[in-house]
């Protein structure tokens, strides 16, 4: 079929995501969209697109597509192998294919998520104003769900950019020892055992997905266990559970929730936690509220400056 992708093999989770979802969550609908929002707004960029524009996240291990229309890809976020054809291709710049080559993403090798982008538009329709993949109620993206084997979407706009490359100031690397840097949060007045933060160490569970990063190796102790009001948490809402293994809630996460607030990461950092790998260990480092909200700003003037990006809105 003219004007489409295919999917020839299903990757372990793919699912379409943008950045359109505002204004929902008070109606107990997650905004959804890309677990790293920075990896996401730059392959965007590569393909001359608006930053909120709808791409693929690929999860862990990625699809193989066949393309059905002469267009421009981009891929941004983990290193992995791309075979174009029968060639590897590199991440982080646009490049032209043309109309019946494959396209095979295989393991992401040094973080969780890469994002693939096509200089056209998705022809899909909007549910809550976007296309957001949210599969636990079904809604967005190519039939609420993940993509799987023989799904086709078809594009429309389709356009031919110029090549770009993203400069290599803003790639990331994904390191063994990270630093999430956090506000402290409503609740940290309950905690009874986090005197030393250089000392404590978490990891990353398995078991953590798109709802929330679930931690272990450390347990935080509170010295007030009485319940406390459900209360607004937003994606970086640190909270801890009756078991003491902090969740850091993410893209799909609620709006309230009844755990108490430990943190809430610095927004600059979450994209850089949603790519660290399972069993990986992490640190916090406490930080004001003024110095997050200079994090950001530094972040825009950034992107203004060298990407002509407005990261305003």
């Amino acid at each position: 079929m003219k004007n489409t992708i295919e999917i020839l093999r299903e990757g372990i989770y793919t699912s379409i995501q943008d950045l359109k979802r505002t204004g929902f969550r008070k109606y107990g609908v997650p905004k959804s969209g890309p677990m790293d929002e920075y990896s996401h707004i730059l392959t965007n960029w590569l393909l001359d697109k608006e930053i909120i524009s709808e791409l693929l996240e690929i999860t862990y291990y990625g699809p193989k597509i066949k393309i059905n229309f002469d267009t421009k890809i981009a891929l941004f976020g983990s290193k992995c192998d791309v075979i174009l054809n029968n060639n590897k291709i590199e991440t982080g710049k646009s490049i032209s294919v043309k109309s019946g080559d494959i396209l095979d993403i295989k393991k992401c090798i040094d973080a969780n998520r890469v994002y693939l982008g096509f200089s056209a538009d998705m022809k899909l329709k909007n549910t809550f104003n976007s296309k957001s993949t949210y599969d636990k109620i079904q809604i967005g993206g190519l039939h609420g769900k993940k993509l799987l084997k023989n799904d086709k979407i078809e594009f429309i706009n389709i356009r031919d950019n110029k090549s770009k490359k993203i400069p290599s100031s803003f790639v990331r690397s994904n390191n063994q020892n990270i630093i999430i840097r956090v506000i402290k949060g409503i609740h940290y007045y309950k905690v009874d055992n986090f005197n030393n933060e250089n000392k404590i160490n978490f990891k990353i569970s398995p078991n953590s997905d798109r709802m929330g990063l679930r931690l272990i190796n450390y347990k935080i102790k509170l010295n007030d266990y009485s319940q406390i009001e459900s209360t607004v948490v937003t994606k970086g809402s640190i909270q801890i559970p009756k078991d003491g293994n902090p969740i850091i809630l993410m893209s799909d996460s609620q709006s309230s929730g009844g755990y108490p607030v430990f943190g809430n990461v610095c927004k600059v950092d979450i994209s850089k936690l949603s790519q660290v790998q399972p069993n990986q260990k992490i640190k916090f480092k406490f930080i004001s509220l003024k110095e997050s909200n200079k994090l950001i700003e530094y972040e825009k003037r950034k992107f203004m400056s060298k990407l002509n990006l407005d990261l305003s809105s």
